[in-house]
């Protein structure tokens, strides 16, 4: 029973850092689209109705946004949402 609650402890870590990661990806790519579309944070909060505080949490990847917040974020900058999972940019 030990060994079965460490590997899950150890399983649980590594997707938890597996989503961090690719939840700071992809805050980068949703601020480098931001920047490229000549958009400061203040307003591009803004025109998708959220904080300016959210926004940057969102961008730094420490907050997760829903599905519905992504395809805000995606159609108020012209892009497809797949694109802000697309990681080389």
């Amino acid at each position: 029973m030990y060994h079965l609650v460490i590997i899950k402890s150890r399983l649980y870590n590594k997707l938890t850092m597996m989503n961090n990661n690719v939840a700071k990806k992809m805050g980068a790519k949703i601020a480098y689209l931001r920047k490229e579309k000549r958009y400061s944070q203040e307003k591009f909060a803004e025109k998708i109705d959220i904080s300016e505080i959210y926004m940057g949490q969102i961008e730094r990847g420490d907050a997760n946004p829903t599905l519905e917040k992504l395809v805000s974020i995606a159609n108020a900058l012209d892009v497809e949402i797949k694109e802000l999972f697309t990681f080389s940019f």
